[in-house]
């Protein structure tokens, strides 16, 4: 699989090696089961290399947890899968839910993102657990940066996916007295007016710095049952925070961030409320600390099952 920040997170915060094995190289869709015997064998020799007294799977897709389930067996070694949503919700990978859910009855657990998503594998027999992703342990390097032109900074955090309303935040700024930074890598063209800009892709210590500058972190999706990373990361740098108000992202973080809809005028409303709200900061770092302790607790249950080979059903 790809770097993943939740996976990265995970493996860092309980003191496990991060392996990852991927299909470098090869970028289109078609092409992943033409490596799907190499990646099998990357990942019985990593396993029979290591012999790992625990393990945690990320899925999509459903075949690693498939080729590694007997030489874990054979090892002893009690495992968890990572249910990423894409392995219940995208459309590619839907049909591999039931062979997923009878996968998951061998694991200790099965982790996933939002209680919405449990009953797809619970409803199966699966034993589930929900743990959102853990806040990145990201800080600003201190550099000095470029000055700002005394204008309130709002960044955007964009991946460029169709399920994101780019079109009308660049739209909302428009006449505003506040600037945008959109990041990511554009893949569509847009009419930006004068108060926005394109940052492209940055390297991590840039990015980082950019979102610590921010006075508002604006992070947008219409497609529920997704939580997103830039939200994750606004707050570990307790930047106050715009989101789309998907069920699953208000039922996520509550009532500390604003919720806005994927229209101009309500993501200007929006960004406009937490300019003006001078609690907006506070709020965001006591969202910030429930969420670290919300998330130890949950590591330190799945770190107990991993190494007790327990519960099971």
């Amino acid at each position: 699989m790809p770097v993943s920040q939740r996976s990265t997170t995970i493996a860092d915060r309980l003191g496990y090696d991060l392996v990852l094995i991927g299909r470098s190289g090869f970028r289109r869709a078609w092409t992943a089961p033409l490596l799907y015997p190499l990646s099998a064998a990357r990942t019985l020799l990593v396993l029979l290399r290591r012999r790992p007294r625990a393990a945690i799977i990320a899925v999509p897709p459903f075949v690693a947890p498939l080729v590694a389930l007997p030489l874990l067996a054979a090892l002893r070694t009690p495992f968890a899968i990572d249910v990423h949503s894409g392995a219940l919700l995208d459309r590619r990978w839907r049909w591999s839910v039931p062979i997923l859910a009878r996968l998951s009855r061998r694991a200790i657990a099965s982790v996933v993102t939002l209680a919405s998503l449990q009953p797809a594998l619970e409803s199966r027999g699966a034993r589930t657990m929900v743990i959102p992703d853990p806040l990145p342990r990201i800080a600003a390097s201190g550099r000095p940066t470029a000055a700002l032109d005394g204008r309130p900074l709002v960044v955007a955090v964009c991946g460029w996916g169709l399920d994101e309303p780019i079109e009308a935040l660049v739209e909302a700024a428009r006449d505003r007295p506040w600037r945008l930074v959109v990041t990511g890598r554009p893949r569509r063209e847009l009419r930006l007016p004068d108060n926005a800009e394109l940052a492209g892709f940055l390297p991590d210590d840039a990015y980082v710095d950019l979102l610590a500058r921010a006075d508002v972190v604006v992070v947008l999706t219409d497609r529920d049952q997704t939580l997103l990373s830039g939200a994750w990361e606004a707050i570990a740098l307790r930047r106050p925070l715009v989101l789309s108000g998907t069920p699953a992202l208000r039922s996520t973080f509550g009532d500390d961030v604003t919720y806005v809809e994927g229209t101009p005028g309500s993501i200007a409303a929006g960004i406009e409320t937490v300019l003006g709200d001078p609690t907006a900061e506070a709020r965001i770092t006591g969202l910030a600390e429930r969420f670290g302790r919300g998330n130890d607790a949950a590591l330190a249950e799945l770190r107990e099952r991993l190494e007790t080979g327990g519960p099971r059903r």
